[in-house]
Parts: structure tokens; C-alpha cells; sequence
């Protein structure tokens, strides 16, 4: 009887039909098995042959066209969760590979779409980090220039900016040995100390990145500020899921915190969780608005721009 509903169900009730099962797919797609995920691109061919046909008919559907278009804005948020299932972009390109894709049939090709969000995330943190550091330069020479530190200062931050620059690039045991000499001129520096636990985390050396830390938080002052200079180093350099333990514990701490929202919303960005982001971007802005912080408010508006460039980004094709 069921054959015989589904064989006599108009091309809209049956459009209907493969909406339904294509949301509740993508929605449980983090708990769904690799068979049950590998459904999906082949739910957004029927979804979309069936609305080809009813436009050709000169039917008129708004609401299944919008459904369509949520489930797809959708699947492209949770483009890396797909991929990990499904077993990455190999097992997605062995999938596709004996069929006979159309260009708008983007979902087989989600992973080159992912990809190329990845390098317009590094682009965009790589040239975050050319400005931050170009104002830091300047911030320097201004520093040194009016205010003549001693060569002590001077030595401090030039060594810490190497040490994270070698860090950045994977080259651990040479920042550790270029954060000690920094350390060297100035012991009591909490920036410094985290970024020796991290650099030793990194290393394998972990009951030493526990006494480091530990050291670290005492010369911050306090658990949050220490937590918060921690979360800056990992964004520095692409640890997200260790930013959202970091920034968790901030917020759980102290719900008003503007920089814990605001290190969510970056590492959440960092890590795909688009939606996440969004809703920790607003928070950010808000918290740092009712605490007159207009740094921090500018730069949760400007992420969260540029972070719905990423979202509404042309549909891909295929090559």
C-alpha cells in the first residue's frame, strides 16, 4: 500500500517527501553513520530533479523552493562534519566518481567547496596577522622612539615576537629555546609563561607545561586573565578546539566577559560552527558595548562580516 501512495503522489507531495528525509539526514548528520550520511547528495538530486521538472511545468512552490534552499545553506555549514563522516574528500571523490555530474549538482563536489573556504580563512588570518603585526611594529618603534625603554624591553619583545613567529610555522624546540631567553630578561611575564606551557604542550613535555601554566597564572593575576592570554596564543596559532575549552571556562566563570564570547566566535569560526559563531560575534558586541569597550566591540562586527562573506558565498560548481 505504501508503493502505492508514493507511485500516485504528485511531483509536489513527493518534492515534499525528499525535503523531509533530506532535513532530518543533515540534521542528524554528527550522529549518523557513513551509510546513512552518504544518502545525502543523492537526497539532493531527487530534491532537485523533481524541482526542475515542476519549474518546467510552470508550477509555483515558494515554500519547498525555500526549504531546498535552507537545507543547502545548511549543508554547506556543516561541510566538515559531513566529510569526517563520510571518511574525507577521497571517499566523497570515489563516490562521485563513475557518476554523471551536472555544474549545479554542487553537493557531490562539498569538499572543493571546503577547501577553498579553508584558504580564504588562512588568507584572511594570514593577513589579520601581517596588519596585527605591522601595528605592532609601529606600536614598537613609537615605543622606543618616545619612550626610550631599556634594552631589556626591547630585547623582551623582539624575542617573544621570534618565538611566536616559530611557533606559527611548527618549529617548537626553537621557540621553546627563544621563549626561555625572553624569559631570561623578564621571569615574572604571564604572555611569556603561556606561551612556554603551549610551546611545551606541543612538545609532549606535559607535566612541564603544567608547572609552566601554573607559573603563568599567578603572574596574570588571576584564573581568567590567564585563561584568556592562553585562548589569544592558541587562535595565534590554530588551535581552535583548545580555544573553546579555554574560553569556555571563562564564560562559565564570568558571563560577562566580551574577549571569552569573542575568542568563541573566532575559534568556532576557525572550526566551521558558522551558526555558533554568529550568535558569540552578537554576544561579544554586546558585552563589550555595556563595558566600553569599543575595541573589542569593532572587532566582533568586523569578524562577524566578514564571517557572513563565507556564509553567503556563490554556489559552487563543478569543474
Amino acid at each position: 500500500m505504501l508503493q502505492q501512495r508514493e507511485f500516485h503522489a504528485t511531483p509536489s507531495a513527493q518534492l515534499r517527501e525528499l525535503l523531509g528525509k533530506l532535513e532530518a539526514h543533515i540534521g542528524r548528520l554528527e550522529r549518523d553513520s557513513r551509510e546513512e550520511v552518504q544518502k545525502i547528495p543523492t537526497l539532493f538530486d531527487a530534491a532537485h530533479a523533481l524541482i526542475v521538472e515542476l519549474e518546467r511545468a510552470g508550477a509555483s512552490f515558494p515554500a519547498e523552493t525555500t526549504r531546498f534552499e535552507t537545507a543547502s545553506a545548511t549543508f554547506r555549514r556543516k561541510a566538515k562534519p559531513f566529510l569526517r563522516t563520510i571518511g574525507g574528500a577521497e571517499n566523497l571523490a570515489a563516490l562521485r566518481f563513475e557518476r554523471s555530474l551536472a555544474p549545479e549538482q554542487w553537493w557531490w563536489f562539498i569538499d572543493q567547496w571546503w577547501a577553498e573556504q579553508r584558504k580564504a580563512q588562512r588568507r584572511h588570518q594570514v593577513k589579520s596577522l601581517l596588519i596585527g603585526a605591522t601595528v605592532l611594529a609601529v606600536v614598537v618603534v613609537v615605543y622606543v622612539l618616545l619612550l626610550a625603554p631599556d634594552k631589556t624591553v626591547s630585547q623582551t619583545i623582539r624575542l617573544q615576537r621570534t618565538a611566536e613567529q616559530l611557533a606559527q610555522v611548527g618549529d617548537y624546540t626553537a621557540a621553546l629555546n627563544t621563549v626561555n631567553e625572553a624569559l631570561a630578561l623578564s621571569p615574572g611575564d604571564a604572555s611569556l609563561l603561556a606561551l612556554k606551557g603551549v610551546v611545551q604542550t606541543q612538545l609532549g613535555f606535559e607535566a612541564e607545561a603544567a608547572t609552566t601554566f601554573a607559573d603563568a597564572e599567578v603572574a596574570a593575576g588571576n584564573r581568567e586573565q590567564f585563561l584568556l592570554t592562553r585562548a589569544q596564543i592558541y587562535l595565534m596559532l590554530g588551535q581552535p578546539e583548545a580555544v573553546l575549552v579555554d574560553a569556555g571556562a571563562v564564560i562559565a566563570a564570568n558571563p560577562q566577559s566580551a574577549r571569552g564570547y569573542l575568542y568563541l566566535a573566532q575559534a568556532n569560526t576557525d572550526l566551521g560552527n558558522f551558526l555558533e559563531a554568529d550568535m558569540h560575534y552578537d554576544e561579544a558586541g554586546r558585552l563589550a558595548d555595556a563595558a566600553g569597550d569599543p575595541e573589542i566591540a569593532a572587532i566582533a562586527r568586523v569578524q562577524k562580516a566578514y564571517l557572513y562573506q563565507q556564509l553567503f558565498l556563490p554556489t559552487p560548481t563543478a569543474p
